[in-house]
């Protein structure tokens, strides 16, 4: 549901909206656990998230049991994650809106449960975000947390806005709540993308004022009043800078060929959890090449679970748009990923899976003839190495 008049502000959350720390602060909290003889699952991850440090651990030590007194553990990991905050990347399309929202003059504000201690700890490095937001509320610095409104009712009254013409941006469920709470539209960014992160977030969906994205790279302004961005070509986003991809084509499902007349590649796992560590599902566009070969092709990418055959990993499956007659297992593959085109999505039949495969594609062509795309064709990267097997395409 859109908000009834224009959003005159936006309210950020930090954690795992802006910066992923999350996936850092899992580390650190696995290693402290394990320390105490317990073992973090995603149950008492799903109840920390949002929470202030100490309330967070609070809620860890209840879900696993532990022994051990809640201030313990956040001393224990703040001497870890001090050293470490710096490692927290900005998350896909967090800086693409923060800058459209800021050269149009939208007033924005940045409510976490971060402490106020630790907040130039965690921004050290993106120093841009310390020049973004007009007022900072931070969690030691309300009387109670989130779930509880405080944050945003502080943000928004020193912004000088009503809370009805506030939105808010969060990923936590704790956060949502709050913001709602509060009397603000949501637009709910869920961090726990994992198999079963859906059921976690479902209550979230279909809630008045809440807005569910499969990333911010969905956002668009338009749809809460504000200015529409201007840098979309072709009805895609530009990934910025490209991510450059390396990996092996490994052997997948063997559903692509068979099951959809669609010959996708898959990319070894090491290069998942390396190269497309940041990277959000969905689908994507850009240019290929393989073994040493010196061809660039366009290519079609899904980065994700397929909802529709319900894999239980993530996987990425390139297409290159092109035929070649023969197939090339265990050859280098580079991908210089350019454009987002679509969230990952359900479809009610295999046959409806196809045709928006083949929509998608139809898609990457038009957007790759655009200048701005057409000229990472030549962009190194994709330069053979030494090696591999020559590749004959059989078509045109």
């Amino acid at each position: 549901m859109f908000p009834p008049e224009p959003s005159a502000c936006v309210i950020w959350d930090l954690d795992g909206t802006l910066l992923d720390t999350e996936s850092l602060v899992a580390e650190v909290a696995r290693e402290v656990i394990a320390r105490h003889g317990g073992e973090l699952t995603d149950a008492a991850r799903a109840a920390s998230l949002g929470k202030r440090p100490l309330e967070a651990w609070a809620a860890v030590a209840a879900a696993l049991d532990l022994p051990v007194p809640a201030q313990q553990l956040l001393e224990e990991s703040e001497a870890l994650l001090s050293e470490r905050w710096q490692e927290a990347k900005m998350l896909p399309g967090a800086l693409r809106l923060l800058t459209h929202l800021k050269e149009c003059g939208m007033p924005m504000a940045l409510a976490t449960s971060t402490l106020r201690a630790t907040l130039p700890l965690k921004l050290a490095v993106h120093g841009h975000l310390r020049t973004t937001f007009q007022i900072t509320c931070c969690g030691d610095e309300v009387e109670q947390g989130k779930p509880a409104p405080d944050s945003f009712l502080v943000a928004a009254k020193s912004l000088g806005f009503p809370p009805s013409r506030c939105l808010v941006i969060e990923d936590s469920p704790a956060g949502v709540d709050a913001a709602a709470a509060a009397g603000m539209h949501v637009v709910h960014v869920p961090s726990m993308v994992d198999t079963g992160s859906a059921a976690r977030n479902a209550r979230t969906f279909g809630r008045q004022g809440i807005t569910t994205l499969a990333s911010l790279l969905d956002f668009r302004p338009e749809a809460f009043g504000l200015p529409p961005f201007k840098d979309g070509v072709q009805g895609t986003v530009p990934v910025d800078p490209a991510w450059s991809i390396r990996g092996t084509v490994v052997r997948g499902y063997g559903r692509g060929s068979k099951e959809l007349g669609i010959p996708t590649a898959n990319l070894d796992a090491e290069s998942l959890r390396g190269s497309l560590g940041e990277a959000v599902t969905g689908i994507y566009a850009g240019w290929a090449s393989v073994g040493r070969s010196s061809e660039v092709y366009p290519m079609c990418m899904s980065v994700g679970f397929n909802p529709v055959f319900k894999n239980k990993q993530r996987v990425c499956e390139p297409w290159l748009l092109h035929e070649f007659d023969q197939d090339f297992y265990g050859e280098e593959i580079r991908l210089l990923v350019c454009a987002y085109l679509r969230p990952e999505a359900d479809f009610v039949s295999v046959q409806a899976l196809v045709d928006r495969i083949h929509e998608d594609a139809a898609i990457t062509r038009r957007a790759l003839q655009d200048p701005l795309f057409a000229a990472l064709k030549g962009d190194a990267f994709l330069a053979p190495q030494e090696g591999g097997t020559a590749l004959q395409p059989s078509g045109p």
